[in-house]
């Protein structure tokens, strides 16, 4: 489980884990150029804001009318 508190950037594992999907899936999402938004980190090292994922999953929220 993920302290939101304390950590500013998850590891790929952390940010599935966070939005309860797998990581293949993730890195499916960034070889399309879709999903939420991360950072390379020394060109290979993936990481995403936990505050820009955040918003990533509220934006997805649907409001039926």
């Amino acid at each position: 489980m993920v302290n939101n508190q304390t950590k500013v950037f998850l590891t790929e594992q952390e940010a599935a884990d966070y939005i309860s999907m797998s990581v293949k899936t993730l890195r499916r999402w960034r070889f399309d150029r879709r999903g939420p938004k991360y950072a390379k980190i020394a060109g290979k090292s993936i990481r995403y804001p936990l505050l820009e994922l955040q918003e990533w999953v509220d934006q997805q929220i649907v409001h039926n009318h």
